[in-house]
């Protein structure tokens, strides 16, 4: 990839000038303008992964209790099959599942998440799983 030093837009690698200014193209992708640069090391934006999760339904768990708490969380599924579709066959491949907030929130995220990994799980009446250990 080349990028042109004027305009900041990449183009392929078999371009050598912008057709937009003329100016020559570098090797490289633009950086980044510094105000994003900045915005992406800073403490209230940077990135950092809270925990993995071996099963991805329990990140949307968890981000649905970050978002109560007021943390905006991210989850990234891993796996063969991601995206969308991996909500339609969770449980059916070897996916996992990472959780992300920004370092700011970090330590108010590991409270919640210890909270919702010690609580006592309230099943609906009628709901409950049957512990038999019937075998057919």
């Amino acid at each position: 990839m080349r990028h042109c030093p004027q305009c900041q837009f990449e183009y392929r690698r078999d371009v050598s000038r912008c057709p937009d200014c003329g100016a020559t193209l570098k090797d490289g992708p633009a950086p980044p303008p510094p105000a994003v640069e900045q915005a992406l090391t800073s403490p209230e934006t940077e990135v950092v992964r809270l925990c993995r999760v071996t099963d991805p339904s329990e990140g949307d768990i968890l981000r649905a209790a970050l978002a109560e708490a007021g943390i905006l969380a991210t989850v990234r599924r891993h796996g063969p099959i991601t995206g969308e579709l991996g909500r339609v066959t969770d449980g059916l491949t070897e996916d996992y599942a990472s959780v992300y907030v920004t370092r700011n929130r970090l330590e108010e995220a590991r409270r919640v998440l210890e909270a919702v990994q010690s609580a006592e799980v309230e099943w609906p009446e009628g709901m409950e799983p049957d512990d038999s250990t019937d075998e057919v």
